[in-house]
């Protein structure tokens, strides 16, 4: 699959491999599973001629560990020495100076032999002055900032620079659909309500040969594909043997349990032992979001940020007992009574994803969020302070949609806000039986969205 977008990442990489001339300087790339880490430091040493050590950190002993070190040195240099330990590696490293070192899936070495880190945070001290490139990559956002967060981790202040490698925006997912054939909008943004940004799950297309989502899903569960256990074994990896109060969280949220009590009442527990467990979600790792009424209103509720684990747990997790029967016959049924309205309430966040890319184009905002009060719900509200400006916005999945009577409603809700500047109005909808000049379809959206 044709590598896309990460301009700024490849920028910052191009200033560290050019600092690593003179010095050591060691770059930590974390972010979520699939995101794209390994393929961007791959990419980057690629395009740019360099000789580099390629170490994944595998969950097995360090003797076995240090073999798989040792076979990675014999391929690139013909000639590898032995090693028992990291520590042995390291010696070895200081020895020959290599361009450049990466490290994947560094978190691992927490579960192989956590003196590991310390071995490494004195290799760099040692080396400060040394000529050397080292790449730290990591997906266990938990695991990354335990080992460099906090004041208390062995490699704190160690790195030069620390990156958050974030899913891509709509028009790079979008651009990239394209390359694979999907040239329609609708099915370009239900993909996106789908997987998000995150680029290994739209290789499903390309091995599938499926570019409708119904059908995609339908054959990912039926070849027993990655997805099918992708969000159960995304939380066992950050959350150890405690993943199960997490996992029943976010089962209850994507089953509409979104207010605190709510949530506690599904897991049987008292408001205050779970508000720990929700507040690591979305500060710590950044799953879930806490939603307030952008201009005003009492009542938060909690909605699951990532798109991908909002799918497979509206979507895959309900129907695991069919799907471990392999009854794939009764999946397609659940997905076809299921999968239209899933996207329809998708459609809100990949709506506010597009709008934040064309921040500056189609709107200018400086705050963007849903607005919802005891008797009305704004899918979302755009506030421009400066020229106290609000553009109220509705988002429709739906098809023939009324554009003039839905525009009138949209209307009377906003009257219901606190607001005390101009009101604009903003109705996207796949299409219309009726048009009117707040109204725009998904095909005219994505026509404003360039990469």
């Amino acid at each position: 699959m044709k590598f896309h977008d990460r301009e700024s990442e490849m920028a910052s990489l191009e200033k560290a491999l050019e600092a690593s001339r003179s010095r050591l300087v060691v770059v930590v790339i974390t972010g979520r599973r699939r995101v794209g880490k390994t393929r961007l430091v791959r990419e980057f040493f690629k395009r740019n001629g360099v000789n580099f050590l390629d170490f994944f950190v595998g969950v097995k002993s360090e003797r076995l560990l240090m073999e798989d070190f040792s076979d990675e040195i014999r391929e690139k240099l013909g000639y590898s020495p032995e090693f028992s330990t990291f520590r042995d590696l390291l010696q070895y490293l200081e020895r020959i100076s290599p361009e450049a070192v990466f490290f994947d899936e560094f978190q691992n070495v927490l579960r192989v032999n956590p003196p590991m880190a310390f071995e490494l945070q004195k290799f760099i001290d040692r080396n400060a002055e040394k000529p050397l490139l080292m790449v730290l990559s990591g997906s266990y956002l938990g695991m990354m900032k335990k080992l460099f967060a906090s004041r208390k981790a062995p490699l704190y202040g160690r790195s030069s620079i620390f990156m958050e490698l974030r899913p891509l925006k709509p028009s790079h997912v979008f651009s990239m659909l394209g390359d694979m054939g999907v040239e329609d909008a609708e099915r370009k943004v239900a993909f996106y309500s789908l997987f998000g940004g995150v680029p290994k799950y739209y290789e499903l297309l390309e091995l599938l040969g499926e570019d409708e989502p119904l059908e995609l899903l339908t054959r990912a569960v039926e070849y027993s594909t990655f997805i099918v256990s992708e969000g159960e074994g995304l939380l066992m990896d950050e959350f150890g043997k405690g993943y199960r109060t997490y996992f029943s969280i976010l089962q209850a949220i994507a089953g509409g349990k979104n207010r605190l009590v709510e949530i506690a009442n599904a897991l049987g527990m008292k408001p205050g032992s779970v508000s720990k467990y929700l507040e690591a979600l979305q500060d710590y790792y950044g799953l879930i979001e806490r939603e307030r009424p952008i201009l005003g209103g009492r009542r938060s509720r909690y909605v699951i940020r990532d798109p991908f684990m909002n799918a497979w747990f509206s979507l895959i997790e309900p129907q695991r007992k069919n799907i471990e029967a392999g009854d794939v016959k009764a999946f397609r049924r659940f997905l076809e009574g299921r999968l239209e309205s899933f996207l329809g309430r998708a459609f809100e966040r990949t709506l506010r994803d597009i709008l934040h890319e064309l921040n500056g184009k189609l709107l200018t905002f400086d705050e963007l969020g849903p607005q919802w009060g005891r008797n009305y719900e704004i899918d979302l509200v755009a506030i421009n302070r400066e020229k106290k400006e609000a553009t109220f916005i509705e988002a429709k999945w739906g098809r023939d949609v009324d554009g003039p009577r839905e525009i009138g409603k949209l209307v009377a809700k906003s009257q219901l806000v606190p607001w005390k500047g101009e009101r604009r109005y903003l109705l996207v909808a796949r299409d219309f039986r009726r048009k009117c000049d707040d109204c725009m379809t998904v095909e005219e959206l994505l026509l404003h969205l360039k990469p």
